[in-house]
């Protein structure tokens, strides 16, 4: 994941630990949080609040990427509630 922001023109940093999320993508003034799952085709609530919350500290856009094996990742933004396209 973080590769495909890189290819895009974005600068990332990737958390620790994946601890409190795993990519934070950052260009032209826009930020990402992203946090990733694996092997997973949804996300529960209790695994995006921390993840929206901090984005509206941060002033950040809140993207979930989830990745089936051999598949291409989905990215969806918590904030628009659509597809995110780095």
């Amino acid at each position: 994941m973080r590769d495909m922001f890189k290819r895009r023109g974005w600068a990332v940093v990737r958390a620790a630990a994946s601890k409190p999320v795993d990519l934070v993508c950052m260009k032209d003034g826009h930020t990402v949080i992203v946090e990733c799952k694996y092997n997973k085709k949804y996300i529960t609530w209790r695994e995006v609040e921390p993840l929206i919350q901090l984005a509206d500290k941060a002033g950040a856009e809140p993207v979930v990427a989830l990745a089936v094996k051999r598949g291409r990742p989905v990215l969806r933004s918590l904030e628009k509630w659509d597809f995110f396209k780095p």
